[in-house]
Protein backbone atom coordinates (compact mmCIF):
# COMPACT_ATOMS: atom_id res chain seq x y z
CA UNK A 1 0.00 0.00 0.00
CA UNK A 2 1.48 3.26 -0.96
CA UNK A 3 0.45 6.57 0.76
CA UNK A 4 1.07 10.04 0.25
CA UNK A 5 -0.11 13.19 1.99
CA UNK A 6 -0.77 15.92 0.65
CA UNK A 7 -1.12 18.99 3.46
CA UNK A 8 -1.72 22.41 3.44
CA UNK A 9 -3.22 22.66 -0.15
CA UNK A 10 -5.90 25.50 -1.72
CA UNK A 11 -8.47 22.67 -2.94
CA UNK A 12 -10.50 23.27 -6.07
CA UNK A 13 -12.35 19.94 -6.08
CA UNK A 14 -14.43 20.48 -9.36
CA UNK A 15 -16.60 18.42 -6.99
CA UNK A 16 -20.51 20.59 -6.71
CA UNK A 17 -20.65 18.05 -3.51
CA UNK A 18 -17.48 18.57 -1.75
CA UNK A 19 -16.52 21.67 -0.31
CA UNK A 20 -13.43 23.77 -1.59
CA UNK A 21 -10.82 24.48 1.01
CA UNK A 22 -8.71 27.45 1.39
CA UNK A 23 -6.42 25.06 3.15
CA UNK A 24 -7.06 21.68 3.30
CA UNK A 25 -5.05 17.82 3.27
CA UNK A 26 -5.29 14.98 0.49
CA UNK A 27 -4.72 11.56 1.35
CA UNK A 28 -3.94 8.97 -2.03
CA UNK A 29 -3.90 5.39 -1.08
CA UNK A 30 -2.51 3.29 -3.95
CA UNK A 31 -4.27 4.68 -7.10
CA UNK A 32 -7.43 6.20 -5.39
CA UNK A 33 -8.21 9.57 -3.21
CA UNK A 34 -8.83 8.58 0.33
CA UNK A 35 -9.64 11.04 2.20
CA UNK A 36 -10.25 15.13 2.29
CA UNK A 37 -10.41 17.33 5.05
CA UNK A 38 -9.30 20.78 6.81
CA UNK A 39 -6.34 18.78 8.67
CA UNK A 40 -5.58 15.12 8.08
CA UNK A 41 -2.98 12.77 10.57
CA UNK A 42 -1.00 9.67 9.01
CA UNK A 43 1.87 7.98 10.37
CA UNK A 44 2.87 5.97 7.10
CA UNK A 45 2.72 8.18 4.20
CA UNK A 46 4.94 10.30 2.48
CA UNK A 47 4.38 14.01 3.05
CA UNK A 48 4.03 17.18 0.35
CA UNK A 49 3.79 20.32 1.70
CA UNK A 50 1.32 22.12 -0.99
CA UNK A 51 1.39 25.19 0.98
CA UNK A 52 0.96 28.16 -1.59
CA UNK A 53 -0.34 25.95 -3.97
CA UNK A 54 -3.27 25.21 -5.56
CA UNK A 55 -4.44 21.18 -5.60
CA UNK A 56 -7.08 20.61 -8.71
CA UNK A 57 -8.22 17.81 -10.80
CA UNK A 58 -5.64 16.51 -13.51
CA UNK A 59 -6.77 18.00 -17.37
CA UNK A 60 -8.34 15.71 -19.19
CA UNK A 61 -7.68 16.86 -23.23
CA UNK A 62 -10.33 15.04 -25.13
CA UNK A 63 -8.53 15.64 -28.68
CA UNK A 64 -4.97 15.52 -29.21
CA UNK A 65 -3.13 14.28 -32.24
CA UNK A 66 -0.06 13.11 -29.86
CA UNK A 67 2.54 11.74 -32.94
CA UNK A 68 2.89 15.44 -34.12
CA UNK A 69 4.76 16.48 -30.94
CA UNK A 70 8.17 16.22 -33.17
CA UNK A 71 6.72 18.81 -35.33
CA UNK A 72 6.69 21.70 -32.87
CA UNK A 73 5.93 25.42 -34.94
CA UNK A 74 5.36 23.76 -38.32
CA UNK A 75 1.62 24.44 -38.24
CA UNK A 76 1.32 28.12 -36.41
CA UNK A 77 0.41 29.75 -39.60
CA UNK A 78 -1.06 27.48 -41.66
CA UNK A 79 -4.78 26.78 -43.57
CA UNK A 80 -6.66 24.10 -43.15
CA UNK A 81 -5.65 23.43 -46.98
CA UNK A 82 -2.16 23.91 -45.84
CA UNK A 83 -2.90 21.50 -42.82
CA UNK A 84 -4.34 18.68 -44.97
CA UNK A 85 -1.50 19.05 -47.86
CA UNK A 86 1.61 18.63 -45.48
CA UNK A 87 0.26 16.92 -41.93
CA UNK A 88 -1.77 14.66 -44.29
CA UNK A 89 0.10 13.45 -47.14
CA UNK A 90 3.67 14.53 -46.56
CA UNK A 91 4.96 14.24 -43.04
CA UNK A 92 3.41 10.45 -42.06
CA UNK A 93 5.73 9.11 -44.34
CA UNK A 94 8.74 11.10 -42.72
CA UNK A 95 7.75 9.38 -39.76
CA UNK A 96 9.84 5.65 -38.75
CA UNK A 97 8.87 3.38 -36.00
CA UNK A 98 11.63 4.91 -33.43
CA UNK A 99 9.79 8.67 -34.68
CA UNK A 100 6.57 6.90 -34.09
CA UNK A 101 7.44 6.41 -30.60
CA UNK A 102 9.09 9.44 -29.86
CA UNK A 103 6.32 11.43 -31.61
CA UNK A 104 3.99 10.04 -28.76
CA UNK A 105 6.26 9.57 -25.74
CA UNK A 106 7.40 13.03 -26.06
CA UNK A 107 3.37 13.76 -25.96
CA UNK A 108 2.65 12.36 -23.34
CA UNK A 109 5.08 13.90 -21.38
CA UNK A 110 4.39 17.74 -22.59
CA UNK A 111 1.15 16.69 -21.88
CA UNK A 112 2.11 15.45 -17.78
CA UNK A 113 4.15 18.74 -17.48
CA UNK A 114 1.49 20.95 -18.28
CA UNK A 115 -1.06 18.96 -15.47
CA UNK A 116 -2.80 16.96 -18.58
CA UNK A 117 -3.38 13.74 -16.88
CA UNK A 118 -5.73 12.52 -19.48
CA UNK A 119 -5.58 12.40 -23.26
CA UNK A 120 -7.64 11.21 -25.95
CA UNK A 121 -4.87 10.42 -28.72
CA UNK A 122 -6.82 10.61 -32.39
CA UNK A 123 -3.82 8.67 -34.14
CA UNK A 124 -4.11 8.59 -37.99
CA UNK A 125 -0.45 7.25 -37.86
CA UNK A 126 -1.09 3.70 -38.55
CA UNK A 127 1.38 2.86 -41.25
CA UNK A 128 2.03 -0.28 -40.67
CA UNK A 129 2.10 -2.79 -37.47
CA UNK A 130 5.66 -1.35 -36.16
CA UNK A 131 4.81 1.53 -35.73
CA UNK A 132 1.23 1.39 -34.04
CA UNK A 133 2.80 -0.70 -31.62
CA UNK A 134 5.30 2.43 -31.07
CA UNK A 135 3.01 4.62 -30.52
CA UNK A 136 0.83 2.46 -27.85
CA UNK A 137 4.21 1.62 -26.80
CA UNK A 138 5.21 5.66 -26.02
CA UNK A 139 2.06 6.56 -24.44
CA UNK A 140 1.86 3.52 -21.86
CA UNK A 141 5.67 4.22 -21.23
CA UNK A 142 4.97 7.99 -19.88
CA UNK A 143 2.12 7.17 -17.72
CA UNK A 144 -0.51 8.93 -19.19
CA UNK A 145 -4.24 8.37 -18.46
CA UNK A 146 -6.24 7.98 -21.86
CA UNK A 147 -7.59 6.43 -25.14
CA UNK A 148 -5.28 5.31 -27.60
CA UNK A 149 -7.50 6.19 -30.80
CA UNK A 150 -6.48 3.91 -33.35
CA UNK A 151 -6.83 5.66 -36.97
CA UNK A 152 -7.61 4.08 -39.53
CA UNK A 153 -7.29 7.13 -41.62
CA UNK A 154 -5.89 5.67 -45.46
CA UNK A 155 -2.35 7.07 -44.44
CA UNK A 156 0.26 7.40 -48.04
CA UNK A 157 2.77 5.06 -47.91
CA UNK A 158 5.30 6.22 -50.46
CA UNK A 159 8.92 6.67 -49.64
CA UNK A 160 10.48 10.23 -49.67
CA UNK A 161 12.50 10.90 -52.28
CA UNK A 162 10.79 8.96 -54.74
CA UNK A 163 8.71 9.95 -57.98
CA UNK A 164 5.12 9.41 -57.34
CA UNK A 165 1.81 10.87 -58.82
CA UNK A 166 0.00 13.14 -56.25
CA UNK A 167 -3.09 13.11 -58.04
CA UNK A 168 -3.41 9.49 -57.94
CA UNK A 169 -2.10 9.53 -54.07
CA UNK A 170 -4.84 12.01 -52.89
CA UNK A 171 -7.59 9.23 -54.57
CA UNK A 172 -5.58 6.11 -52.92
CA UNK A 173 -6.18 8.24 -49.30
CA UNK A 174 -9.36 8.68 -49.86
CA UNK A 175 -12.19 6.48 -49.77
CA UNK A 176 -13.54 3.10 -47.19
CA UNK A 177 -11.53 1.59 -44.20
CA UNK A 178 -9.02 -0.55 -45.73
CA UNK A 179 -8.52 -4.68 -45.20
CA UNK A 180 -4.90 -4.08 -43.42
CA UNK A 181 -6.29 -1.17 -40.75
CA UNK A 182 -9.13 -3.91 -39.53
CA UNK A 183 -6.81 -6.80 -39.26
CA UNK A 184 -4.12 -4.09 -37.58
CA UNK A 185 -6.70 -2.49 -35.02
CA UNK A 186 -7.84 -6.01 -33.95
CA UNK A 187 -4.55 -6.97 -33.40
CA UNK A 188 -3.89 -3.87 -31.38
CA UNK A 189 -6.99 -4.32 -29.19
CA UNK A 190 -5.80 -7.83 -28.37
CA UNK A 191 -2.06 -6.96 -28.31
CA UNK A 192 -2.37 -4.21 -26.16
CA UNK A 193 -5.86 -3.97 -24.13
CA UNK A 194 -7.42 -7.19 -23.67
CA UNK A 195 -9.54 -6.30 -20.97
CA UNK A 196 -9.65 -2.47 -21.80
CA UNK A 197 -9.84 -1.50 -18.22
CA UNK A 198 -6.53 -0.15 -17.40
CA UNK A 199 -4.77 3.46 -17.68
CA UNK A 200 -4.59 3.32 -21.34
CA UNK A 201 -7.77 2.08 -22.98
CA UNK A 202 -8.54 1.11 -26.61
CA UNK A 203 -10.69 3.78 -29.06
CA UNK A 204 -11.26 3.77 -32.89
CA UNK A 205 -10.24 7.48 -34.83
CA UNK A 206 -12.74 6.81 -37.63
CA UNK A 207 -12.06 7.94 -41.26
CA UNK A 208 -12.72 11.44 -42.39
CA UNK A 209 -16.56 10.75 -42.90
CA UNK A 210 -17.30 14.17 -44.36
CA UNK A 211 -15.46 13.03 -47.28
CA UNK A 212 -17.49 9.94 -48.15
CA UNK A 213 -20.28 10.18 -51.08
CA UNK A 214 -22.71 8.61 -49.30
CA UNK A 215 -23.70 6.86 -45.54
CA UNK A 216 -23.27 3.27 -46.45
CA UNK A 217 -19.64 3.25 -45.84
CA UNK A 218 -19.78 5.24 -42.78
CA UNK A 219 -22.34 2.60 -41.33
CA UNK A 220 -20.17 -0.17 -42.35
CA UNK A 221 -17.56 1.33 -40.35
CA UNK A 222 -18.81 1.83 -37.23
CA UNK A 223 -20.63 -1.26 -37.18
CA UNK A 224 -17.18 -2.68 -37.48
CA UNK A 225 -15.79 -0.08 -35.19
CA UNK A 226 -18.43 -1.52 -32.14
CA UNK A 227 -17.09 -5.40 -32.72
CA UNK A 228 -13.80 -4.31 -31.07
CA UNK A 229 -15.58 -2.21 -27.91
CA UNK A 230 -14.07 0.69 -28.03
CA UNK A 231 -13.81 3.14 -25.03
CA UNK A 232 -14.66 5.60 -27.93
CA UNK A 233 -15.20 6.22 -31.32
CA UNK A 234 -13.91 9.66 -31.93
CA UNK A 235 -13.89 11.39 -35.43
CA UNK A 236 -13.47 14.60 -37.16
CA UNK A 237 -17.38 15.89 -37.54
CA UNK A 238 -18.37 18.15 -40.44
CA UNK A 239 -20.99 18.67 -43.08
CA UNK A 240 -20.29 15.99 -46.22
CA UNK A 241 -18.50 18.15 -48.16
CA UNK A 242 -20.64 17.03 -51.33
CA UNK A 243 -23.44 17.83 -49.92
CA UNK A 244 -25.30 14.02 -49.60
CA UNK A 245 -24.61 13.65 -46.07
CA UNK A 246 -26.00 15.52 -43.38
CA UNK A 247 -23.62 13.61 -40.86
CA UNK A 248 -25.96 13.59 -38.12
CA UNK A 249 -29.69 13.20 -38.87
CA UNK A 250 -28.33 10.50 -40.86
CA UNK A 251 -26.81 8.77 -38.20
CA UNK A 252 -29.92 9.61 -36.22
CA UNK A 253 -32.17 7.52 -38.69
CA UNK A 254 -29.96 4.45 -38.94
CA UNK A 255 -29.96 4.18 -35.22
CA UNK A 256 -26.12 4.67 -34.72
CA UNK A 257 -26.26 7.19 -32.73
CA UNK A 258 -24.60 6.42 -28.67
CA UNK A 259 -22.36 7.75 -25.74
CA UNK A 260 -19.30 5.68 -27.68
CA UNK A 261 -19.23 8.50 -29.95
CA UNK A 262 -16.82 11.44 -29.32
CA UNK A 263 -17.20 14.15 -32.05
CA UNK A 264 -14.23 16.87 -32.17
CA UNK A 265 -15.04 20.70 -33.43
CA UNK A 266 -18.18 20.19 -34.84
CA UNK A 267 -18.64 23.67 -35.73
CA UNK A 268 -21.16 23.70 -38.37
CA UNK A 269 -23.57 21.54 -36.90
CA UNK A 270 -26.77 22.89 -36.29
CA UNK A 271 -28.93 23.99 -32.57
CA UNK A 272 -31.17 20.86 -34.18
CA UNK A 273 -27.90 18.24 -34.16
CA UNK A 274 -27.09 19.31 -31.34
CA UNK A 275 -30.39 18.49 -29.48
CA UNK A 276 -30.59 15.22 -31.24
CA UNK A 277 -27.12 14.42 -29.97
CA UNK A 278 -28.03 14.93 -26.31
CA UNK A 279 -30.75 13.28 -26.76
CA UNK A 280 -29.77 10.33 -28.71
CA UNK A 281 -25.95 10.33 -27.39
CA UNK A 282 -22.47 11.60 -28.66
CA UNK A 283 -20.17 14.13 -27.27
CA UNK A 284 -18.19 16.99 -28.17
CA UNK A 285 -14.39 18.15 -28.05
CA UNK A 286 -13.78 21.70 -28.69
CA UNK A 287 -10.64 23.06 -30.14
CA UNK A 288 -10.21 26.73 -29.76
CA UNK A 289 -6.78 27.04 -31.25
CA UNK A 290 -7.38 24.90 -34.10
CA UNK A 291 -11.13 26.49 -34.59
CA UNK A 292 -10.03 29.70 -34.53
CA UNK A 293 -7.26 29.33 -36.91
CA UNK A 294 -8.59 27.21 -39.65
CA UNK A 295 -12.16 27.41 -39.30
CA UNK A 296 -14.83 29.29 -40.78
CA UNK A 297 -17.66 28.84 -38.28
CA UNK A 298 -17.13 29.70 -34.61
CA UNK A 299 -16.15 27.37 -32.00
CA UNK A 300 -19.52 25.44 -31.06
CA UNK A 301 -19.01 25.11 -27.49
CA UNK A 302 -21.95 27.65 -26.37
CA UNK A 303 -24.00 25.68 -28.05
CA UNK A 304 -23.34 22.33 -26.78
CA UNK A 305 -23.97 23.71 -23.03
CA UNK A 306 -27.14 25.09 -24.39
CA UNK A 307 -28.41 21.85 -25.46
CA UNK A 308 -27.91 20.55 -22.35
CA UNK A 309 -24.92 18.36 -22.87
CA UNK A 310 -21.44 18.55 -21.09
CA UNK A 311 -19.07 20.04 -23.25
CA UNK A 312 -15.06 19.30 -23.33
CA UNK A 313 -11.67 20.75 -24.69
CA UNK A 314 -9.09 19.50 -26.78
CA UNK A 315 -5.41 20.87 -27.74
CA UNK A 316 -5.57 19.38 -31.49
CA UNK A 317 -2.30 19.74 -33.13
CA UNK A 318 0.41 20.09 -31.01
CA UNK A 319 2.52 21.00 -34.58
CA UNK A 320 0.68 24.16 -34.25
CA UNK A 321 -0.06 25.36 -30.42
CA UNK A 322 1.08 24.08 -26.82
CA UNK A 323 0.41 20.88 -25.19
CA UNK A 324 -1.46 22.70 -22.59
CA UNK A 325 -5.19 22.98 -21.22
CA UNK A 326 -4.27 26.67 -19.98
CA UNK A 327 -4.29 27.64 -23.44
CA UNK A 328 -7.25 26.56 -24.27
CA UNK A 329 -9.52 27.55 -21.50
CA UNK A 330 -8.74 31.03 -21.86
CA UNK A 331 -8.76 31.57 -25.63
CA UNK A 332 -12.24 29.79 -25.59
CA UNK A 333 -13.85 32.36 -23.16
CA UNK A 334 -12.39 35.13 -24.19
CA UNK A 335 -13.80 34.56 -27.83
CA UNK A 336 -17.48 33.66 -26.44
CA UNK A 337 -17.29 36.86 -23.62
CA UNK A 338 -16.28 39.24 -27.26
CA UNK A 339 -18.93 37.39 -29.11
CA UNK A 340 -21.49 37.87 -26.68
CA UNK A 341 -20.24 41.65 -26.64
CA UNK A 342 -20.36 42.20 -29.88
CA UNK A 343 -23.98 41.15 -30.04
CA UNK A 344 -25.53 42.59 -26.71
CA UNK A 345 -23.19 46.08 -27.42
CA UNK A 346 -22.20 46.35 -30.94
CA UNK A 347 -20.17 49.71 -30.88
CA UNK A 348 -20.62 50.23 -27.04
CA UNK A 349 -18.93 49.18 -24.16
CA UNK A 350 -20.52 46.20 -22.19
CA UNK A 351 -21.97 47.25 -18.27
CA UNK A 352 -21.16 43.09 -17.61
CA UNK A 353 -18.81 40.07 -18.16
CA UNK A 354 -20.61 36.75 -19.35
CA UNK A 355 -19.61 33.44 -18.63
CA UNK A 356 -17.58 32.53 -15.76
CA UNK A 357 -13.91 31.41 -15.77
CA UNK A 358 -15.42 28.35 -13.09
CA UNK A 359 -17.16 26.84 -15.77
CA UNK A 360 -14.21 26.58 -18.28
CA UNK A 361 -12.24 25.26 -15.48
CA UNK A 362 -15.08 22.51 -15.13
CA UNK A 363 -14.97 21.89 -19.30
CA UNK A 364 -11.41 20.93 -19.20
CA UNK A 365 -11.85 18.47 -16.16
CA UNK A 366 -14.72 16.82 -15.29
CA UNK A 367 -16.13 18.10 -18.47
CA UNK A 368 -13.65 15.92 -20.32
CA UNK A 369 -14.02 13.01 -17.55
CA UNK A 370 -17.66 12.92 -18.89
CA UNK A 371 -17.09 12.78 -22.35
CA UNK A 372 -14.83 9.81 -22.23
CA UNK A 373 -16.82 8.24 -19.85
CA UNK A 374 -15.07 8.23 -16.40
CA UNK A 375 -16.93 10.69 -14.58
CA UNK A 376 -17.02 8.13 -11.82
CA UNK A 377 -13.56 7.77 -12.00
CA UNK A 378 -11.65 11.30 -12.74
CA UNK A 379 -12.46 14.81 -13.29
CA UNK A 380 -12.81 15.99 -9.53
CA UNK A 381 -10.99 15.79 -6.40
CA UNK A 382 -13.58 13.40 -4.83
CA UNK A 383 -12.72 10.59 -2.22
CA UNK A 384 -13.08 7.26 -3.71
CA UNK A 385 -11.68 8.75 -7.76
CA UNK A 386 -8.46 8.28 -9.04
CA UNK A 387 -5.53 9.87 -7.51
CA UNK A 388 -5.26 12.31 -10.34
CA UNK A 389 -3.96 15.58 -8.59
CA UNK A 390 -1.84 18.54 -9.87
CA UNK A 391 -0.62 20.95 -7.62
CA UNK A 392 -0.03 24.27 -9.52
CA UNK A 393 2.41 27.01 -8.14
CA UNK A 394 0.89 30.64 -6.41
CA UNK A 395 4.25 31.99 -5.85
CA UNK A 396 5.95 31.84 -9.39
CA UNK A 397 5.92 35.73 -11.37
CA UNK A 398 2.81 34.56 -12.73
CA UNK A 399 0.87 33.92 -9.44
CA UNK A 400 2.64 35.55 -6.59
CA UNK A 401 -0.12 38.39 -5.78
CA UNK A 402 -3.46 36.21 -6.38
CA UNK A 403 -5.65 34.81 -4.10
CA UNK A 404 -8.14 33.64 -6.52
CA UNK A 405 -7.59 29.73 -7.25
CA UNK A 406 -9.89 29.60 -10.48
CA UNK A 407 -8.40 32.82 -11.70
CA UNK A 408 -4.69 31.35 -10.92
CA UNK A 409 -5.44 28.33 -13.16
CA UNK A 410 -7.39 29.87 -16.16
CA UNK A 411 -6.15 33.52 -16.36
CA UNK A 412 -2.28 33.19 -15.21
CA UNK A 413 -1.01 29.76 -14.67
CA UNK A 414 1.10 28.04 -17.77
CA UNK A 415 3.07 24.47 -17.79
CA UNK A 416 6.13 26.12 -15.56
CA UNK A 417 4.05 26.87 -12.98
CA UNK A 418 2.61 22.87 -12.27
CA UNK A 419 4.82 21.54 -9.49
CA UNK A 420 3.63 18.13 -8.81
CA UNK A 421 1.51 15.40 -10.85
CA UNK A 422 -0.05 12.62 -9.92
CA UNK A 423 -1.68 10.15 -12.02
CA UNK A 424 -3.72 6.88 -10.21
CA UNK A 425 -1.32 7.72 -7.10
CA UNK A 426 1.71 7.63 -8.93
CA UNK A 427 3.77 10.78 -9.09
CA UNK A 428 4.59 11.68 -13.43
CA UNK A 429 5.84 15.32 -11.77
CA UNK A 430 7.66 16.71 -8.87
CA UNK A 431 8.72 19.63 -7.62
CA UNK A 432 8.51 20.76 -11.52
CA UNK A 433 10.97 17.94 -12.39
CA UNK A 434 9.60 15.28 -14.87
CA UNK A 435 9.97 11.09 -12.96
CA UNK A 436 10.71 8.18 -14.73
CA UNK A 437 12.47 9.88 -17.47
CA UNK A 438 16.01 11.26 -18.03
CA UNK A 439 14.49 15.22 -20.12
CA UNK A 440 18.31 15.48 -21.22
CA UNK A 441 18.24 11.83 -22.82
CA UNK A 442 14.75 12.10 -24.02
CA UNK A 443 15.24 16.04 -25.15
CA UNK A 444 18.30 14.91 -27.28
CA UNK A 445 16.46 11.91 -28.88
CA UNK A 446 13.83 14.09 -29.91
CA UNK A 447 15.95 16.86 -31.44
CA UNK A 448 17.62 14.24 -33.47
CA UNK A 449 14.06 12.79 -34.46
CA UNK A 450 13.52 16.17 -35.77
CA UNK A 451 16.35 16.73 -37.97
CA UNK A 452 15.97 13.18 -39.85
CA UNK A 453 12.25 13.87 -40.23
CA UNK A 454 13.02 17.32 -41.97
CA UNK A 455 15.89 15.59 -43.86
CA UNK A 456 13.45 13.41 -45.24
CA UNK A 457 10.75 16.01 -45.79
CA UNK A 458 13.03 17.92 -47.72
CA UNK A 459 12.85 15.38 -50.32
CA UNK A 460 9.34 15.40 -51.27
CA UNK A 461 7.70 17.94 -53.87
CA UNK A 462 5.81 19.95 -51.54
CA UNK A 463 4.95 22.36 -54.98
CA UNK A 464 3.80 19.41 -56.80
CA UNK A 465 1.70 17.89 -53.90
CA UNK A 466 0.15 21.52 -52.94
CA UNK A 467 -0.93 21.67 -56.43
CA UNK A 468 -2.59 18.11 -56.44
CA UNK A 469 -4.45 18.97 -53.54
CA UNK A 470 -5.80 22.64 -55.75
CA UNK A 471 -8.42 21.56 -57.24
CA UNK A 472 -9.96 19.28 -54.98
CA UNK A 473 -10.20 22.47 -52.47
CA UNK A 474 -11.79 24.42 -55.10
CA UNK A 475 -8.37 26.73 -55.19
CA UNK A 476 -8.32 28.68 -58.88
CA UNK A 477 -5.16 27.95 -61.26
CA UNK A 478 -3.71 31.50 -60.90
CA UNK A 479 -0.53 31.03 -58.95
CA UNK A 480 -1.22 34.24 -56.87
CA UNK A 481 -4.06 32.70 -55.15
CA UNK A 482 -1.97 29.76 -53.83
Amino acid sequence: MTKTLIKNALLVTMDPATEDLRSGDILLVDDRIAQLAPEIHVDDAEVVDASGMVASPGFVDTHRHVWQSLLRGVAVDWSLFQYMVEMRTMYPVCYGVEEAYLGNHYGAWEALNAGVTTVVDHSHLQISEQHSDALVEGLKDAGIRGIFGYGVYRNPRYVPGEQIDPSALIVEIAGPIETFHRRNAERVREKYFPANDGLLRFGIASSEFFTFPSMEPILEELAWSRTLEPARITFHAAIGINGDVDIINDLSAAGALGDDLLMSHANCLTDEDLATIAREGGWISTTPDTELQMSGTFPVLERVVRSGRMPSLGVDIVSGFAGDMFTQMRLMLQAMRFRHNEATVPGGLPSSVKYAAADMLKYATLGGATCVGLQDEIGSITVGKKADVVLTRLDSVNTAALRDPVAALVFFANASDVEDVWVGGVARKRGGELQGVSWGSLRDRVQSARTKIDDRFARIDATAMRRAWEPVWGIAEDASLR
